[in-house]
This record gives C-alpha cells, sequence and structure tokens, in this order.
C-alpha cells in the first residue's frame, strides 16, 4: 500500500509542478517508515523488517534545477532472522540497530516539484539490540524456546552508505520522497563470525534500507 500511494502523490506533484519552489534556503523535519535487511548474514535466513526514520534537513537551492541537502536522521534498520538450529527447530528473532544517519544529497530537478536525489551518507551506530527467539533447551524435563533482549552493539560498526531515490518538493513546504540507502561497508564486527568469514570467503555484513518519508520545510517557498 506504501508504494502505490507515494506513486500517487509524486504523479499529484509532478502535475501541478507550476507550484513548486523556485531558490532558497529552507529548513525542515521529517518523519516515515524503512524496510531494511542485513545482507550477508551467516546461516541465518533474513527478512525485511519493518522501521522508522525521523530527522531534519536544511535545503540550498541556488537554481530551480539544482538543490544541495543535508539532512540528519535517527534510523532503525536491521532484520527478521530465522535460524535452523536443529531438526524442525527454527529460532526467530530481530535485529534491531539504530544509526544516526547523515545523508548529503544532491537533488536533480525534472520540472519544478519533482527531483532524483543522489549521494553518500555516513552512519553512526547508536545501539543494536536481538530480539525474541535467542536459544532452544532441550531436557529430561522438558524443552522450550529461550526469550531475550540482548544488547549486540559491539557486534557491529557505523556504517557508510550510497544513497539514491525519487522525491516531490512542493511549494506549500510538503515534502515526499522514496530513497534506497545501500551500505558499503562491512559492518560485521563479531570476531567469531568475521573469523569464520575470512575462512571461507564469505564476504561481508551490510545494510540495505529502503526508506519512505514526508517532510515540512520551513522558509522562503
Amino acid at each position: 500500500m506504501k508504494l502505490p500511494l507515494l506513486s500517487a502523490a509524486l504523479l499529484l506533484a509532478a502535475t501541478g509542478s507550476s507550484l513548486g519552489q523556485t531558490t532558497g534556503t529552507q529548513f525542515g523535519l521529517q518523519a516515515g517508515v524503512t524496510q531494511s535487511v542485513l545482507d550477508g548474514t551467516i546461516n541465518n535466513n533474513a527478512q525485511f523488517k519493518t522501521g522508522y526514520v525521523v530527522g531534519g534537513f536544511v535545503r540550498f537551492r541556488p537554481s530551480a534545477r539544482v538543490a544541495f541537502q543535508p539532512e540528519l536522521n535517527l534510523t532503525r534498520q536491521g532484520s527478521r532472522n530465522e535460524q535452523q538450529v536443529g531438526y524442525g527447530t527454527i529460532l526467530r528473532n530481530s535485529t534491531h540497530l539504530t544509526y544516526l544517519n547523515v545523508p548529503l544529497l544532491l537533488k536533480v530537478y525534472l520540472g519544478d516539484v519533482v527531483n532524483l536525489q543522489a549521494g553518500p551518507q555516513l552512519g553512526l551506530l547508536v545501539s543494536g539490540r536481538e530480539k525474541g527467539q535467542v536459544g532452544y533447551i532441550s531436557s529430561s524435563s522438558g524443552s522450550g524456546y529461550v526469550e531475550g533482549d540482548e544488547d549486540v552493539k559491539a557486534d557491529y560498526k557505523s556504517d557508510v552508505a550510497v544513497c539514491f531515490g525519487l522525491g516531490a518538493d512542493l511549494k506549500n513546504g510538503l515534502s515526499v520522497a522514496a530513497r534506497l540507502n545501500y551500505g558499503v561497508t562491512d559492518i560485521e564486527n563479531n570476531d567469531l563470525r568475521k573469523s569464520f568469514r575470512e575462512a571461507y570467503d564469505i564476504g561481508g555484513l551490510h545494510n540495505r534500507t529502503i526508506q519512505l518519508t514526508v517532510g515540512y520545510a520551513f522558509g522562503s517557498k
């Protein structure tokens, strides 16, 4: 549902391109949802997990066709995981990584409103937790899953990503954007898993995040 709604919003923005701002500097706030996964997990079936993004931006638009937009966003990333630990026994848990992300975006306008955006992103890891089924115990007295909520921040690193996407900036200050944040840094920091990756030449662990946001810009319009 989110993608059709975003497409409709972008189409509406494109048809109302005469409402777009021209030049100036604006400050804004934005919030939205993320779909993220950790690409390169070991012995896990990693699936996309829903998270959030909230933050602010400054938009410098020196001309009608180009703008530079640095942002500061608190973003929840990670993945949903399934790991088989025995015959018919699967652990289901989720990895929650919270980053303070700083994307530095170049925006090229196709008209007054709709724009293509791309640029690098620096991500500072703020917290990391693993929640859900973290183990399975079987004994003569019974068996069952072990539920947990563990601090795993030390197992991961800060991140560098490349961002690219499509957005629309309206004259009334509203904006919408769909963006892919493609991590290029190996964020694996667990010594045991790093040794396993090196021994079997598996490769690294990377963030992959789809981000949908709605924002509002203050300032000249």
